[in-house]
């Protein structure tokens, strides 16, 4: 099974901050039975025995970091660099500034695209002794993500197991990365493993989980054909990230699933946020409500996509078009689609749904020349009905010669039904014969009817 659009081109949106830790507050989510106890395991999870307390910068540092703080929030690069430039060339610095000091130049060496210079950074931090714990956490996970983007899976992986070691409540980023990587190096197995805590992780967390762990997971279900699993992932990714291609997948996957009530609901979920911008998007979402027997929204949405430039405005579309409007009792909209279908039409088809609205508003004589184009266009696939509605025409106009005559080719015509199934084939000629018996036995005794009237109003005249 393929679903389009599965992308986890994880290069990943994952973020440089002062710390892993410190992203912007979120919105907090309940997730009934997550916890951290539960999703890490299978995991070992280290605490240190000791509360390491880090140890406050210099008096000969404060002033520079004064000067620094405010130009990293402003993202003044160049005047964060300077002010890191001059704290580098004061002696009277500690070892413990100066390991704060590289943490900063990566940041700011991240900032301008210099990965080369980060690295060189974080590992001059890490070559000081009682350097801050949490930002040496935060220096080993920063070092991961770059050994991520340069695709050293295996460094990566060796830097975060490193990481998991010194973080009592570990991010979700972090089993995120190690997923990617696992998949990246095919061990699927670990990818999985990695990408399904990940998820347990952001949701023990009470966060929103990321729409790249989501995607993996999704990667790795379908390549599996766990197809129950990615509708899951999928009537959550519509809740925390509704895009247009996560409903419109979730809407698929319903349909493989012969959820169509399901499928229908999600696929107009998504039209109702004016997210569908594409031919067969529309076309799926009318066919889906007319077999739920919703017509009128069937045209609505069909009309919308006309109208918005999603969906041409030729023959086969505009036929639909008008079929929902037909289907929904709105002849006065549905007439004039008809007719200029038909127009655009080299069958007789749709000069037969005319004629109908036609007969259907009195309108006999119209009908009746309607009806006949469509029978002398030809290429029907029933043109015994074309005859019978002809011949009725043709009884509301009294005329009860030629609606004999009509009722009569309709039964000759028969075998001129073009439907493969011979069991189905059976069962229409079986219904159109008995319709056209009837209405020509109708017909002849109203046609009597007439004439005996009619010579009783002549002897009445003539006495």
């Amino acid at each position: 099974m393929k679903i389009l659009g599965i992308y986890f081109s994880i290069v990943l949106l994952f973020f440089v901050s002062l710390s892993v830790s410190s992203q912007e507050k979120k919105q907090e989510y309940n997730f009934p039975g997550f916890t951290l106890k539960k999703c890490l395991a299978d995991y070992e999870i280290k605490k240190s025995n000791k509360r390491r307390v880090a140890k406050l910068p210099s008096r000969a540092a404060q002033k520079y970091l004064k000067a620094l703080y405010p130009a990293l929030e402003e993202e003044d690069l160049v005047l964060a660099k300077a002010s890191l430039d001059k704290m580098n060339a004061d002696e009277n610095i500690t070892e413990i500034d100066k390991a704060q000091m590289h943490y900063y130049y990566a940041y700011v060496y991240l900032s301008e695209d210099n990965t080369r210079k980060a690295k060189q950074s974080y590992k001059n931090f890490l070559q000081i002794e009682g350097a801050d714990p949490r930002l040496k956490s935060n220096v080993i996970f920063s070092l991961a993500q770059i050994a991520y983007t340069e695709e050293n899976y295996k460094e990566a992986i060796k830097l975060l197991k490193e990481w998991l070691t010194m973080e009592a409540n570990p991010s979700s980023t972090g089993f995120d990365i190690i997923a990617a990587s696992q998949w990246q190096l095919k061990n699927k197995k670990l990818a999985l493993k990695n990408a399904e805590t990940g998820l347990c992780v952001a949701k023990a967390n009470k966060s929103k989980p990321r729409e790249s762990t989501y995607n993996l997971l999704l990667a790795l279900y379908n390549e599996d054909g766990k197809t129950k699993k990615m509708l899951e992932l999928y009537e959550e990714l519509v809740i925390f990230h509704p895009k247009k291609k996560y409903w419109t997948q979730l809407s698929g996957i319903y349909g493989e699933l012969n959820q169509e009530d399901n499928q229908l609901t999600a696929l107009e979920a998504a039209f109702d946020q004016e997210l569908l911008d594409k031919k067969n998007e529309y076309t799926a979402l009318y066919q889906l409500l007319m077999r739920a027997e919703a017509p009128y929204k069937a045209a609505k949405v069909m009309d919308y996509g006309i109208k918005k430039g999603f969906v041409e405005d030729d023959e086969k579309n505009l036929k639909m078009l008008a079929q929902g409007w037909h289907l929904a009792q709105e002849l006065e909209i549905a007439e004039p689609i008809y007719e200029k279908a038909a127009k655009k039409s080299k069958e007789g088809e749709l000069y037969v749904f005319l004629g109908q609205i036609y007969l259907a508003t009195d309108r006999y004589e119209l009908a009746k020349k309607t009806l006949k184009e469509g029978l002398k266009k030809g290429k029907l696939k029933d043109p015994v009905t074309v005859n019978i509605l002809l011949g009725q025409v043709s009884y509301e106009q009294q005329n009860f010669i030629d609606a004999t005559k009509f009722f009569r080719t309709a039964l000759d015509r028969l075998t001129d039904l073009k439907i493969k199934d011979k069991k189905l084939l059976e069962k229409r000629q079986d219904k159109l014969r008995a319709q056209a018996l009837t209405w020509l036995t109708y017909t002849e005794k109203e046609a009597k009817r007439v004439k005996t009237l009619e010579l009783r109003r002549k002897d009445l005249e003539e006495s």
